[in-house]
């Protein structure tokens, strides 16, 4: 699901033009004292590549790494006990389907653990920067804000595609209405309620179609290449 986000923020993040304002550090700019709307594009390219080498950082060490020393890793690096708690749920179940057993009956236990890791990203990673963006520009990401695990390869399907501001308008009503109707992607209740809610059960859909993912992720793969080899 993370590398289908960064996908969709990278290519909105091609609306700047970074050619001209050069790229900058995160200490550089949390001094700027006049926010801009280049403030605000470089505040979500470093919440893009944070969320890439914090979250996938991980999720790879895991799938490489030997687990006490993956934890261990964890622990000098001062992660979460949320974070820790939940890769050990998911070793504990790598364990038993090594032993053969039938995965379809951890499928609830995986995804308890998946979700923990997705909330700290979005309430511990993503909101911190999340809170430093200009009200207009939060705005306007509110309006635009979507889903979708499809690239550009593909004609979009309902199934795959979720609208932030129609989610939340119609599902969400009893949230927004505590802020003067006004839905806030911003805001971690309202952009909580529509990832578990409905990003979340898109995905489980999605992904049980096997075929369908290594499709999408092969294409994301090559066109990664393709952007390194510019």
């Amino acid at each position: 699901m993370a590398a289908f986000a960064s996908f969709h923020i990278g290519e909105k993040l091609q609306l700047w033009d970074w050619e001209s304002s050069g790229v900058k550090p995160f200490d550089k700019i949390s001094k700027t004292s006049k926010k801009s709307i280049e403030f605000d594009f470089q505040i979500i390219r470093i919440l893009n590549n944070k969320i890439f080498h914090e979250i996938g950082f991980d999720h790879l060490s895991f799938s490489q790494m030997e687990f006490s020393s993956f934890k261990a890793l964890l622990q000098e690096k001062k992660k979460h006990n949320m974070i820790i708690d939940a890769f050990e749920k998911l070793n504990n179940i790598r364990n038993l389907l090594k032993s053969g057993q039938n995965p379809n009956k951890f499928q609830h236990i995986i995804w308890e653990a998946n979700i923990k890791i997705l909330w700290h990203e979005q309430s511990q990673v993503v909101q911190p920067l999340f809170d430093r963006l200009t009200t207009v520009f939060s705005g306007a990401m509110t309006l635009y804000a979507s889903f979708d695990y499809k690239i550009n390869h593909h004609q979009t399907k309902w199934y795959s595609k979720s609208k932030f501001l129609f989610f939340m308008l119609f599902k969400g009503f009893h949230l927004v209405k505590k802020n003067y109707f006004i839905p806030d992607v911003t805001n971690i209740k309202h952009r909580w309620f529509w990832i578990y809610n409905d990003i979340v059960k898109k995905w489980k859909k999605v992904e049980a179609n096997k075929d369908y993912i290594n499709t999408e992720i092969n294409s994301l793969a090559k066109l990664e290449k393709r952007l390194l080899s510019i």
